[in-house]
């Protein structure tokens, strides 16, 4: 009697762990594999941000980030994914990191406190700065379009221009 009651307990442990396991179905939109290859002045662009913005407003947007080579593997809902079939304005941009500006070396900023006449400068900080064109980074100005097929090739190039 324990034998077949141990049994039991490890036949239904062994159910609920195979199917509390099984990968839950796919109901999102059918996805293909989408690459953009990014090129700036001639030479491959590392770093970027690719967005595909769709054209219906029930799209999903892809996204990608170029490697050294300058491509980027798109993804929608998961890293790498996949975009879905449509067609789509185009941005990349790549931002360097706000900067202190203005700053004053600590020999002259002496003892008064920041904010008062004659008293140290605050440091400005700049924004980002874009280190494409900026144009690129909106989808109304880039110029950038691709269509995303559902069959066959969906490598697309951006030759980014000044």
């Amino acid at each position: 009697m324990r034998i077949s009651t141990l049994s039991l307990l490890f036949a239904c442990s062994f159910a609920v762990f195979l199917f509390g396991c099984k990968k839950a179905a796919d109901n999102r939109p059918a996805r293909v594999r989408a690459t953009v290859t990014v090129t700036y002045r001639g030479a491959p662009v590392e770093g970027a941000t690719v967005t595909l913005h769709p054209s219906t407003p029930d799209g999903k947007p892809a996204f990608g980030r170029t490697d050294a080579q300058g491509r980027a593997v798109l993804g929608t809902f998961d890293t790498g994914d996949g975009a879905i079939p449509g067609d789509y304005g185009v941005t990349v941009v790549k931002m360097e990191g706000g900067q202190q500006g203005g700053e004053t070396a600590p020999t002259e900023i002496g003892a008064m406190p920041a904010n008062t006449p004659g008293g140290p400068p605050v440091p400005q900080t700049s924004g980002p700065k874009h280190l494409l064109p900026a144009k690129y980074a909106d989808v109304n100005t880039s110029g950038l379009r691709f269509t995303v097929s559902p069959t066959g090739d969906n490598n697309f190039t951006a030759h980014l221009q000044d």
